[in-house]
């Protein structure tokens, strides 16, 4: 599976407690990524000298790009110390800094995005679909509308397949269909 894609998966999650919580979403991010490993490790969250003596060692490039990104702190910086060789790393901040864009962007043009949506599917009113599906085509519609890097065809394939992966075949369907109309509109 491609880094962009676990970012997708990441910034799903992310946007959909965000959803459920209405907590701020950089507070969300700080502790999907500060205690992700841990809690997927069942390990504690309690941080050690050792943790924090180890996560000093990160290469201070990387921690300028997650400060940058607003979501630099120790738990995160402890997480990216587990990664042993410098290029894990790396690709780790490379994840966290583009999931942070995909759920910041996001939430900040949410109410355009939802009336995208609204206008895209039909017999459907936001309030009635599901938290995931709604999740996955804010996600995709401000890619599609926002984010000029990644081709159209692109962002509603990962879309469809994270439709299918954390909901069902016929919500890639769904997705696909309302995302295909915003993309049309959009001229994407």
């Amino acid at each position: 599976m491609g880094r962009r894609r676990k970012s997708r998966e990441s910034a799903i999650q992310c946007l959909y407690q965000w959803e459920i919580t209405g907590a701020a979403p950089k507070l969300i991010l700080q502790g999907y990524w500060g205690t992700h490993d841990r809690i997927r490790d069942g390990e504690s969250h309690d941080l050690t000298d050792a943790d924090l003596e180890k996560a000093s060692e990160i290469p201070e490039e990387l921690k300028v790009r997650l400060e940058h990104a607003g979501v630099c702190t120790d738990l995160i910086l402890v997480e990216i110390s587990r990664r042993e060789k410098p290029d894990g790393q790396a690709a780790l901040v490379d994840r966290i800094v583009f999931a942070t864009s995909l759920v910041l962007g996001t939430v900040a043009h949410v109410k355009e995005i939802d009336a995208m949506i609204s206008e895209h599917a039909r017999h459907w009113r936001m309030d009635r679909l599901g938290l995931v599906e709604k999740s996955i085509l804010r996600l995709g519609g401000y890619e599609l509308v926002y984010e000029e890097e990644t081709p159209a065809a692109v962002v509603i394939d990962e879309a469809v397949e994270l439709a299918k992966r954390f909901s069902d075949p016929e919500a890639g369907s769904f997705v696909n269909g309302v995302l295909d109309g915003m993309s049309k509109h959009a001229g994407a």
